[in-house]
């Protein structure tokens, strides 16, 4: 998966273990269907094909085809592009961080992989995207007005089906949004039902909030750079020959190795869909 954040041009890349001779590019919107790019022609490069995707309008999840030409004939590669509302951290403030601003060792592409790898582990441990993305989720009718997501943070809907029906503009405007109990309140009572109402919509932080950039900067520098002590150290001894404790994901409730990751689930995790 690749990540982009929305109202800016950016440029997808797809790495190429053998050398390309021609390749072709179709992005496609999957909440309806519609082709934002259709380009017959990529950028080549030894070991990359690139295409900068126009800047979108709001959050969205993409589908990007590839159709490449090699040595071995034509291949197609599918890979998801989803467009956020904002990136925890920039690459320019990753390269604050020493040794990060070697260019050479840690290109931007790397760099941006463990950003986005980062920001999937910690939202799924969270409950919650500090990226803000859309979603589309299937859920109860509860048979009252209100409605749990197992989304954390709903900022807006979308898009309603009920049984198949969809809501109108007038319906979707009359919907009252409970961001942090991630409830919908409905002047109508939900029809009571299995899986019987689709919802897309937007959710998550508009901004990654407090210590959440400069968590994710040192997550990122953590797993890009060798450290001299083992990952299964528990503790270490000083250069006085005192003893200090080591944060190990997995002992003592921690989820990250990296304090201030934890500090971020602590502080800004959500507990959603629960009645």
């Amino acid at each position: 998966m690749q990540r982009v954040t929305k109202g800016q041009t950016q440029t997808l890349v797809l790495a190429t273990p053998k050398p390309v001779s021609s390749g072709t590019l179709t992005v496609t919107r999957d909440r309806d269907a519609t082709v934002v790019v259709n380009a017959q022609n990529v950028t080549l490069a030894s070991e990359e094909v690139t295409y900068p995707l126009p800047a979108q309008t709001g959050e969205a999840n993409l589908t990007a085809v590839w159709t490449l030409v090699n040595a071995d004939g034509t291949q197609t590669v599918s890979e998801r592009i989803e467009v956020c509302s904002s990136r925890t951290v920039s690459l320019d403030e990753l390269r604050r961080y020493k040794p990060l601003d070697d260019v050479r060792r840690y290109p931007s592409s790397l760099l941006d992989r463990a950003r986005t790898s980062l920001e999937n582990e910690l939202d799924e441990a969270a409950g919650v995207s500090f990226t803000g993305k859309e979603f589309t989720v299937r859920v109860d009718g509860s048979g009252t007005t209100d409605l749990f997501l197992p989304v954390g943070r709903p900022r807006s809907i979308s898009s309603v089906t009920v049984e198949g029906a969809a809501l109108s503009a007038t319906d979707l405007a009359a919907l009252i949004i409970d961001e942090r109990g991630g409830v919908i309140i409905n002047p109508v009572p939900w029809r009571l039902g299995r899986a019987n109402i689709v919802i897309t919509g937007i959710c998550g932080y508009q901004s990654a909030p407090g210590q959440v950039p400069f968590a994710v900067s040192k997550g990122v520098r953590y797993m890009l750079v060798d450290s001299p002590i083992t990952d299964r150290a528990i503790s270490t001894t000083n250069e006085d020959g005192t003893t200090s404790s080591l944060v190990v994901a997995g002992l003592r409730g921690a989820m990250f190795s990296i304090p201030e990751l934890n500090s971020v689930i602590s502080q800004y995790g959500t507990n959603f869909g629960l009645a």
